[in-house]
Formats: structure tokens, sequence, C-alpha cells
């Protein structure tokens, strides 16, 4: 008996997936770059300037970044980074929150804080140095939620070159006679995927800097120095 097997034409699909991890923004300006970099190299297509523009283009047109790929970084999701610190002051929390809240005791205390200037009772400007006195960085901030003796909470005001929020707890331990301050600080780190990958680098840093400027927050409070209160 002969057997005739038909061969049915059946629809297949290959999902494929586009995987994009730079932001709308850094597109466009890799496309533009890319543009330049491709002119100023077309008439020698296997110079740096023409390869480098051919990866621009490249990132600008597929929203893919094969360096952030690696380095697990995805602009397309802007993230905020995160860092925390927790302490406790031989100090009354009323007292610390009493202190801390008078933003002019603050430059005295705080060793890499240059001045900070009361605009209002909820507006105030910064100046503090950066990576070991290299350059200053100058920014407004904002009080948005005040509880005394309990929390201050603050974001950056519109302009300021870095974006963040922060809030510093205060709660008393269990005896009452000193304070557990809990301090959180939140920021988007400009420039895209690059920006990312520096926060990455400088997370240690700051976060190294952050726990030796509340010790001499720490010091400065538990040496009974005269306070000035809000």
């Amino acid at each position: 008996m002969n057997t005739n097997l038909k061969l049915r034409s059946g629809k297949f699909s290959i999902e494929k997936q586009h995987y994009e991890n730079i932001s709308l923004n850094e597109r466009l300006v890799s496309m533009l770059l890319g543009g330049l970099l491709i002119g100023r190299g077309i008439t020698r297509p296997f110079k740096a300037p023409f390869l480098y523009g051919a990866y621009m283009a490249y990132r600008g047109f597929t929203g893919r970044c094969l360096l952030y790929e690696k380095l697990g970084i995805d602009s397309s999701k802007p993230r905020a980074v995160n860092i925390r610190g927790e302490f406790v002051i031989d100090r009354p929390a009323a007292e610390v929150y009493s202190y801390w809240r008078n933003l002019n005791n603050l430059p005295a205390s705080i060793e890499h804080l240059l001045n900070v200037e009361m605009i209002d009772e909820h507006l105030s400007k910064w100046k503090a140095n950066v990576m070991g006195n290299l350059f200053s960085l100058d920014w407004k901030a904002e009080i948005v939620k005040d509880e005394p003796g309990r929390l201050i909470g603050w974001r950056s005001a519109s302009g300021t070159l870095i974006h963040h929020v922060g809030r510093v707890e205060f709660s008393e331990t269990q005896n009452g006679n000193a304070t557990t301050l809990k301090v959180v600080l939140s920021y988007h780190p400009p420039a895209g995927g690059l920006g990312m990958g520096l926060a990455r680098l400088l997370n240690p840093y700051f976060e190294s800097m952050l726990k030796k400027e509340i010790k001499s927050f720490k010091h400065v409070i538990e040496q009974h120095v005269p306070l000035t209160s809000y």
C-alpha cells in the first residue's frame, strides 16, 4: 500500500527581542555625534573617528549600547541611587532635631559643607566641596516635611544640577537619653547611563563621606557646644 505524505504549510514566527538600554535623549545625542564623526571620517573609513561615529550611530538607531549591557546599566529606565546611614548620638532627640533644623549650625559640624544660607523658613542655598576639594557644588533645597523632634524631609529646588531628595529621622533610644539618627539620600545621576556608571563608582566614596560627616556632627553636638535652636 502506498502512503502519500503531504506536507502542509504552517505559519511559524520567531519572536525578535529588541533590547533597548539607552534613553531617548541619549539616543538623539548618539545619532547627532555619530553623524558628525562619520562625516569627518568618511574619507578614512577604517580610522578611529569613522569607527566611533559608526558605533554612536548604531547606539542611536538601535537604542542599544553593548558597553551598558556589560556594566548592567539601563538608562532608558532611570533609577534613583540611595545612600543610607544610621547613627546613635548621645543627646536627646529634641535637642538633636533643634540643632539640625537651624541649618546655620551645619557648616560648623560638617566638614565638606562650606555654607548654608537660609532664604526663608523652608528654602535654603547650600555650597559644599566635593571629591577632596576638587570643585564646589551649589544647590538650593526646600524643606517639604517637618515634624518637630521627629523628622526633616527635603528636596532639591528646580534648576539644581543633581536632583535629589532626603530625610533625617530622629528617634529616642529606649533609655530616652540618646538619639537614633537615620539619614537617607536619594538622587538621580545626570548624563544618562554614563552618570549611572559613574554613580556606581562613586557610591562607596559618598557612603564613606556621609559616615565621616555624621561622625563629625556627632562629635560636635556631643561635646556640648552651645546650640542655636530653631
